[in-house]
C-alpha cells in the first residue's frame, strides 16, 4: 500500500507548488547575507547584500507573472539550493531563461570553441 501514498504525496507537492507559484516566493536571505564565521577571505557587506536582495525581490514582484510557471519553479529550486537562497540568483535565472528563449532561431551560435572542428582533414 506504499504506492498510493507516494502518488498522493507527489500530487500534494504538485498542488502546493502550483498554489504558491503565482506569487514571488518568500526566501530567507539572512544566511546569504551573513558573513561566514571564520572566513576572513570573503568579506560580506550585510547591509548592501540585504539591499540588493530587496531590490531583486521588488523587481520580481513586478515581473513575476511574465515568466512561465515552469521557469519560475525551476529557477526557485535553483536559487534555493545549498542553503543560501537568493532573489538575485532567482531573477538572474529567470532573465537568462527568458533571454535564451528569445534568441533568434537563425542565430549562428557555435556549439564548440572557435578553431575546433569536427571535420576530418
Amino acid at each position: 500500500m506504499a504506492f498510493p501514498k507516494i502518488i498522493l504525496a507527489a500530487a500534494a507537492a504538485t498542488f502546493i507548488t502550483a498554489a504558491f507559484a503565482a506569487d514571488v516566493p518568500k526566501l530567507d536571505v539572512s544566511s546569504t547575507c551573513r558573513p561566514i564565521v571564520g572566513d576572513v577571505t570573503l568579506q560580506i557587506d550585510s547591509d548592501r547584500c540585504f539591499k540588493s536582495e530587496q531590490a531583486a525581490r521588488d523587481e520580481l514582484k513586478k515581473e513575476w507573472a511574465s515568466f512561465p510557471p515552469a521557469n519560475r519553479g525551476l529557477c526557485t529550486q535553483t536559487a534555493t539550493m545549498g542553503g543560501m537562497p537568493s532573489y538575485v540568483a532567482l531573477i538572474t535565472c529567470l532573465e537568462m531563461k527568458r533571454d535564451a528563449a528569445n534568441l533568434p532561431a537563425s542565430a549562428n551560435l557555435r556549439t564548440q570553441p572557435a578553431g575546433l572542428s569536427t571535420k576530418k582533414r
